[in-house]
């Protein structure tokens, strides 16, 4: 079987640990670019397969190692996991981050597709999504307007970063429409947008964000009618906090799932029968056994919870799992207290046939 995502961000930072004055030393004779990225490339694929990154010095003259999600919340989870792990005898010379952090000046620039632009060609209207949320963005930019539309996205996402970090624009931006012409309504610069979100945080006392896996948004789906129906098809109501993930597996794809793999995460699901469980207990029954599964599986960092579902047949507990053999065992020893007639674990792959638990 594939070495677990556990194992390999073990070794990579025990590698990294063994490297990584020679990182620094190259940083700080200027090494050449490309060789001082394929030399760290190489350490991290002890632990991805294919991850984004960026390097730097900060003002206080500590080190920077940037991972990048690239806006996908599968992502951000497997690196937020390495994040959690770099060792504290680090922490004197390097930052690690898992999205990238908002660093801009305010007078910063920023040049691609033949097209400069600084904080002055740009201007922001921002209007509250406050059941989301999110703030979403009209932006009026004459500039990114003669761009075609992906380049200027793209372009525009990029420096929006800058100001108030990738995390931010994942979590706190709702839509993006670009406008012909300016409004009257209120205004603002990039430069202050990040101070907006802040304050509509605290005002309406939006979530803040601190472990991907546990920012979660409701779902409800209309349950199959059918005789013949596959798990997760009696599902009426749930809640994730990777809505990309639930999507890939009701439109039968498999991308993040196959992705995650590579790395050696496991996206799964426990699945459990409640047809004689009392409907209003239903709920606070599937809560009660992944409260059980989380404290085993959260101390050891085996796994985390992504959220659940009900179903009309069955209750789901959805996973993103860094040990899977070491996973397995201990949701089998907790269920098999409950004497289930079907209980089992799916991956998040529809194709890929269940594993029902003797």
């Amino acid at each position: 079987m594939q070495e677990s995502f556990k194992n390999r961000v073990s070794k990579f930072w025990k590698s990294f640990l063994e490297e990584e004055y020679q990182i620094r030393e190259m940083m700080d004779n200027n090494a050449d670019g490309q060789t001082l990225i394929s030399f760290v490339d190489n350490i991290l694929q002890i632990a991805f397969s294919k991850v984004y990154f960026e390097m730097g010095k900060n003002s206080e003259g500590k080190y920077e190692l940037i991972l990048t999600p690239e806006g996908d919340r599968c992502r951000l989870m497997q690196i937020y996991y390495w994040n959690q792990y770099a060792p504290q005898s680090l922490s004197e010379t390097w930052n690690f981050y898992s999205t990238k952090p908002a660093h801009a000046d305010p007078d910063s620039t920023m040049e691609m597709y033949g097209t400069k632009i600084d904080k002055s060609d740009i201007v922001i209207y921002p209007e509250t999504d406050n059941q989301r949320s999110k703030i979403n963005i009209e932006v009026y930019s004459p500039k990114l307007m003669q761009l075609e539309e992906k380049q200027r996205y793209s372009m525009f996402f990029i420096y929006l970063d800058q100001f108030i970090s990738e995390l931010y624009t994942m979590e706190y931006v709702g839509y993006i429409n670009f406008i012909e012409s300016q409004k009257e309504k209120g205004s603002t610069n990039i430069t202050d947008l990040k101070t907006i979100i802040d304050k509509r945080i605290e005002e309406n006392s939006w979530p803040k964000f601190e472990n991907p896996t546990q920012i979660y948004s409701g779902y409800r789906i209309e349950p199959s009618q059918e005789k013949e129906w596959t798990l997760r098809e009696d599902v009426f109501s749930g809640y994730t906090s990777c809505t990309a993930l639930i999507n890939d597996y009701y439109q039968g794809h498999r991308n993040h799932f196959d992705e995650a793999k590579e790395n050696g995460v496991i996206f799964g699901f426990l699945f459990f029968e409640n047809i004689n469980i009392p409907r209003e207990e239903v709920v606070n029954f599937r809560s009660e056994i992944e409260d059980k599964i989380i404290s085993e599986i959260n101390y050891n960092g085996i796994a985390n919870s992504l959220g659940g579902a009900t179903g009309f047949h069955f209750s789901y507990i959805d996973l993103i799992i860094y040990d899977f053999e070491a996973f397995i065992p201990i949701a089998k020893n907790i269920l098999s207290f409950y004497n289930f007639e079907e209980v089992g674990f799916s991956y998040f792959a529809a194709d890929i046939k269940p594993i029902f638990f003797d």
